[in-house]
């Protein structure tokens, strides 16, 4: 289930391409003025380290914390409608796995 539209009207970038266009990008998580990556100023501006160096990186999203899951999870995924109230809920317990997942 992807976004819906309360939601991709506040994730989507409100800087201006240089055609004067909108932008099309996402804007990062907790930017306050609501950019993408390249008009917010975070984009590579001189060489890039070889993948090798690089170390993987964890999103910098807000975990969302509505009652669709029992533990934080992604905003907008699965049962999560964020930002608007999810229509169910999942029952499974927090801290719980599945039996086949146990066992290798």
């Amino acid at each position: 289930m992807g976004y819906g539209p309360q939601a991709i009207a506040r994730r989507r970038c409100t800087g201006q391409r240089k055609d004067g266009e909108p932008c099309q990008g996402w804007a990062m998580w907790n930017d306050d003025r609501q950019l993408c990556g390249v008009h917010g100023g975070r984009h590579h501006t001189g060489p890039m380290p070889p993948p090798t160096w690089q170390r993987p990186q964890h999103a910098r999203y807000e975990p969302c914390r509505c009652v669709a899951y029992a533990w934080p999870h992604r905003p907008a995924g699965g049962l999560c409608r964020w930002p608007d109230l999810p229509l169910y809920r999942r029952t499974t317990p927090a801290g719980t796995r599945a039996e086949w997942r146990l066992t290798r």
